[in-house]
């Protein structure tokens, strides 16, 4: 029989002061319906995290491109901007889930890695042992007997502590120039993305070559500076369509469009269905013709 004791290894800090996260949702996406992008947007109250059971897409997290597949892990610290595109297919199945008073020592609250660490890392040999603890809290909220709510938050530690050891031990922090320049044309998009922004304007306020910007941020970010701002605005009216009551008219004009119908014919190619049908998608569950 082997016998392992706790202090026979190097102690590390957990959670700060002590402080447990708290779940707030937990989210199981399965089939050709779920893969319905939502485009760039942020959670400023809270971490997600999120575990690629199987299927593929192209997810852009704080202005950087990633190619996901199975077994990856995608985190998303609080008030980064991020793009979700699962790709369509019968068998795509993602776990997600959202996290409040989250806070690691020496990061902001809600952050399990620092903003210059990569976003995404795949589970390798914890693929199967992180899948069952999804599975179990999945179980536990959908079963809501008693102390099942009490579970899932002690289970969600032990997988965010999972997931913190797998960025420590094997994620090297990205601080080359490209990146930084990256970095530097997504702030100003950011800052401008309802304007009419031409590429000329990108380089004068960064004092740099207009072809090399473009190279630069398509490398880093997986867009065009052109493609990336009309992310940003749709992403946008995404949001401002969940959260208020404001007609698809107002959204538009919100987020840039002066052209609703040029706002309706962008939205329907990135986001599959028309602004209307998006809400309503959202609302009910289901997308109706």
């Amino acid at each position: 029989m082997l016998t392992y004791c706790l202090n026979e290894y190097p102690s590390a800090h957990g959670f700060e002061n002590g402080l447990r996260p708290q779940l707030t949702f937990i989210c199981k996406a399965e089939g050709n319906e779920a893969a319905i992008p939502r485009v760039m947007h942020k959670h400023d109250e809270r971490f997600e995290l999120m575990f690629i059971l199987a299927g593929t897409g192209i997810y852009n997290i704080d202005g950087r491109g990633y190619n996901v597949k199975r077994g990856d892990l995608l985190l998303f610290n609080a008030g980064v901007l991020h793009d979700e595109n699962p790709h369509t297919s019968d068998d795509l199945l993602i776990f997600s889930c959202g996290v409040e008073q989250l806070k690691f020592e020496g990061l902001p609250l809600n952050y399990l890695t620092t903003r210059s660490q990569a976003a995404v890392m795949p589970s390798g040999h914890l693929y199967g042992e992180i899948r069952g603890i999804f599975e179990q809290i999945w179980q536990q909220v959908m079963s809501k007997k008693r102390y099942g709510a009490e579970i899932a938050h002690h289970l969600l530690s032990v997988l965010l502590l999972l997931c913190r050891n797998i960025w420590l031990e094997n994620n090297p922090e990205y601080s080359s120039a490209d990146s930084l320049l990256g970095q530097k044309i997504k702030t100003y998009i950011d800052n401008h993305y309802k304007d009419e922004i031409a590429l000329k304007s990108i380089t004068a306020a960064l004092n740099m070559n207009q072809f090399y910007l473009a190279h630069v941020f398509k490398a880093w970010s997986g867009y065009s500076p052109k493609q990336y701002q009309t992310r940003r605005r749709i992403g946008e009216a995404q949001s401002l369509l969940l959260s208020t009551d404001l007609g698809v008219t107002e959204v538009a004009n919100a987020v840039g469009y002066d052209n609703v119908n040029n706002f309706h014919r962008i939205f329907h190619n990135l986001v599959g269905i028309p602004p209307a049908r998006y809400k309503k998608f959202w609302l009910t569950g289901h997308i109706k013709s």
